[in-house]
């Protein structure tokens, strides 16, 4: 099953802004092979030949191009070394990424041949799949070994175990230790694109079944850059088989897999590969089957250091606006709804309001500043369309810490081309 939970804001906005990070130039991913994989023959396996790459290489690493692919098994076979199996899901948009695979604490490997097995599909369209190699400036220098790899036997001639030896039981896939903390078991009282108390953004939430579940969150490269994420799980234990983070420039990176993780826990921190732009996190996961029921996940993002305050590199994006926190609107009056606001160092000078899917009826926004007072900021019953905004609005004071935002508003039931098909999303921005 494939779900979508939607943030905030369009990845399209800064998709130039320079997210993407370089590489050493003494260590850097090598392009050692490529081969049209069609996923729709007989067979569910297939081989890319890498025996001409020049130098040796600290880690393997795939790339998927054209069409989506899973992968259960990528094996490396090489020179002089014993060959890697990696025994784990792999599910490959186009542009995808995998995590380094086999990575060497010394020295260099030199692969010969990587075999890929995949899941047989439908799709006419084969995948174009590169096999890259990580390779340093020391590594570079190292020469391949003479004679090639030793022949692989073919598991069919493989002696039959003794009558002594044991049944054989399937192997259970490896798992990986995601470490954990206890949490508070009850749901956080945030909307997506809101802070805690300590900062944490909230990504999205949802609901996980005893079945394989696929959810994509979505984050909106101009929420701001993130240098760490993490999950909240709740209710029941999970068992997390991929978290992927994609990034606004299409690059991803696998940063957890095949890791149980016990309800009423948080994971530590996930650190990313430096400060960057998320498109969406990827998660393929399920709850344990047992009388606990179905289990509940937060996704977390923190922004990366130096993004928040007066001057942060936030002020660099979105005219100096960042993202406070969303609502929904109801099809009749709010006058209830409460973003509370997180941390905001400096304080703000104005706010913004942004309108998203449908159009909303504003009737005014109440400014709770942090010494506790309030500031009515009239809206007059004001109509502002999907994708319009609202603002800017000076606040009185100058720059103030702001506590939280009252707003009343409601979805204008009847809207330009027939009657709303949802409720509006309402975002309110601050700029230092």
């Amino acid at each position: 099953m494939l779900r979508q939970l939607v943030l905030v804001g369009s990845a399209a906005a800064v998709l130039a802004s320079g997210a993407a990070t370089s590489a050493l130039a003494q260590d850097q991913w090598v392009l050692l092979g490529k081969k049209q994989i069609a996923t729709n023959s007989s067979k569910d396996n297939d081989s890319i030949d890498v025996s001409e790459a020049k130098g040796g290489f600290k880690a393997i690493r795939l790339k998927a191009k054209e069409t989506y692919i899973e992968i259960s098994n990528v094996e490396i076979l090489y020179v002089g070394a014993p060959t890697h199996n990696e025994k784990r899901a792999m599910s490959m948009n186009p542009n995808d990424n995998t995590r380094a695979i086999n990575p060497a604490a010394t020295g260099a490997q030199f692969p010969e041949r990587v075999t890929v097995t995949f899941k047989p599909s439908k799709e006419p369209t084969p995948t174009l799949i590169e096999v890259y190699g990580l390779q340093t400036a020391d590594t570079a220098r190292a020469a391949r070994p003479a004679g090639g790899a030793a022949p692989v036997r073919p598991a069919a001639v493989e002696p039959p175990p003794t009558k002594s030896a044991a049944a054989t039981v399937p192997a259970a896939p490896a798992t990986t230790t995601v470490p954990t903390a206890p949490t508070v078991p009850a749901k956080a009282a945030l909307t997506p694109g809101q802070m805690n108390e300590q900062g944490d953004v909230l990504f999205g939430a949802q609901t996980v079944g005893f079945g394989v579940d696929r959810d994509v969150v979505r984050v909106g490269a101009d929420v701001g850059k993130f240098d760490r994420v993490r999950l909240r799980v709740l209710d029941n234990d999970i068992f997390l088989r991929s978290m992927r983070v994609v990034y606004a420039d299409g690059s991803a990176d696998e940063v957890a897999y095949n890791a149980d993780i016990k309800s009423n826990t948080r994971t530590r921190w996930i650190d990313l590969k430096g400060d960057r732009f998320i498109k969406e996190v990827q998660l393929i996961y399920n709850s344990r089957p047992n009388f606990k029921g179905r289990a509940y996940v937060e996704v977390y993002g923190q922004y990366a250091e130096g993004w928040l305050g007066p001057q942060g590199e936030g002020k660099k994006f979105n005219q100096g606006f960042v993202l406070l926190g969303a609502q929904s609107a109801g099809f009749t009056i709010d006058r209830n709804d409460k973003i509370n606001v997180g941390k905001n160092d400096g304080g703000f000078k104005k706010i913004r309001v942004n309108v998203k899917d449908e159009a909303i009826t504003l009737f005014e926004v109440r400014v709770v500043y942090g010494n506790g007072e309030v500031d009515i900021i009239p809206a007059n019953r004001t109509r502002v369309d999907a994708g319009g905004t609202y603002g800017p609005i000076d606040l009185k004071g100058g720059s103030r810490i702001i506590s939280e935002i009252r707003p009343t508003y409601r979805t204008r039931i009847f809207q330009q081309g027939g009657v709303a098909r949802g409720r509006a999303v309402v975002e309110f921005w601050g700029q230092h």
